[in-house]
């Protein structure tokens, strides 16, 4: 099963001050739309469908439906630490050693730019 999602609901914690997380990458490409900002209908939706919601939709036990931008944003810093190419403390990840790790399963694996880019969106506030 696919899915980088939060397999767990522990972890992370908001970065000081509202600052951006640093994982190093630069590959991630522009909104879909042409727009400056990613947004959940313009990329993340999507980026969700793909890689998460075979495991995480509706029928997910743990409540974890991640066709709904409500439980991503609940879930966005645990999804965050996750996705990430590598760690960072400023979001509270340097505690448990999470970055790739999701997605978990033998689906389709995001590219460090696609990783990057939701790492990017869930840093602008999961618009």
């Amino acid at each position: 099963m696919a899915g980088w999602c939060a397999c767990s609901s522990s972890g992370a914690g908001a970065p000081p001050g509202g600052a951006a997380g640093g994982d190093g990458s630069t590959g991630s490409a522009p909104p879909a739309d042409g727009g400056d900002t990613d947004t959940w209908a313009n990329y993340a939706q999507a980026a969700f469908a793909k890689y998460c919601v075979s495991c995480h939709d509706a029928k997910d036990t743990t409540g974890r439906d991640f066709t709904m931008q409500a439980i991503v944003e609940r879930d966005k810093l645990v999804i965050r630490c996750g996705v990430a190419a590598a760690q960072d403390p400023a979001w509270g990840c340097a505690a448990s050693p999470t970055a790739r790790q999701f997605p978990i399963g033998n689906g389709p694996k995001p590219t460090d730019a696609e990783r990057a880019r939701v790492v990017a969106w869930i840093t602008a506030g999961a618009p």
